[in-house]
């Protein structure tokens, strides 16, 4: 880019209005850690459930795959029978 062009974008980019979807950058990075007991508690708790969730979906797959796998074998060996 030219010098001129620079300028332009330089203006531009000062003149806009801030977007309100863009993040602030003024300011200190949000602070996650619990600032109280039971917040504290009820973030140990919530993450348990996560992970028990996550185990319930693993084995509902392993379930649904099982089952799918049992009807396959089936129409299989009724084919192979015939």
């Amino acid at each position: 880019m030219s010098a001129t062009t620079d300028r332009i974008h330089l203006h531009r980019c000062a003149s806009r209005a801030p977007d309100p979807a863009e993040p602030p950058t003024d300011h200190d990075p949000l602070d996650l850690r619990p600032a109280s007991v039971f917040e504290a508690i009820t973030r140990q708790m919530v993450e348990s459930l996560t992970e028990d969730l996550r185990e319930i979906k693993s084995r509902l797959n392993s379930l649904i795959f099982m089952t799918i796998g049992a009807i396959l074998l089936e129409i299989v060996s009724r084919m192979m029978a015939a």
